[in-house]
Order: C-alpha cells, then sequence, then structure tokens
C-alpha cells in the first residue's frame, strides 16, 4: 500500500474508508447504482444523468456523509 507524504495540490483528499458515506452524483445528487466492469473493477452509475465513475476514482462532490 502506497503512504502520501504530501497532500498533491488540485486533488481532493478522500476518506480512507467508505464507511459512513453514500455515492451520490455530483450533478443531481441522486443516489448511484455500484455496478461491475469487465476488467474487474466497479463503478457507479447514475441512471437519472446518465453518467457514472469508477469506485476508485469519485469525482469532487460524489461522497456525502450518512445523516447520523
Amino acid at each position: 500500500m502506497e503512504r502520501r507524504l504530501r497532500k498533491k495540490a488540485g486533488k481532493p483528499e478522500l476518506p480512507a474508508s467508505g464507511r459512513g458515506y453514500v455515492h451520490v452524483c455530483p450533478g443531481c445528487g441522486e443516489a448511484l447504482s455500484l455496478h461491475d466492469l469487465r476488467d474487474g473493477d466497479q463503478a457507479y452509475w447514475c441512471a437519472h444523468c446518465g453518467r457514472g465513475h469508477r469506485a476508485s476514482s469519485p469525482p469532487p462532490g460524489a461522497l456525502r456523509p450518512l445523516p447520523s
């Protein structure tokens, strides 16, 4: 596992774990569905907007904390 010593400029800092977060569409705010890809990776897809992102590289605004 790679350990980062410094924050990369321009990239948002992601949480260490996905627990406590829900993947939402940065465009419309709807919850995303998880799908398996042919290359073995996973991706989240928004049926409303017709776009998605790989689970390993979420865009800014794609993770929203769950209500406590």
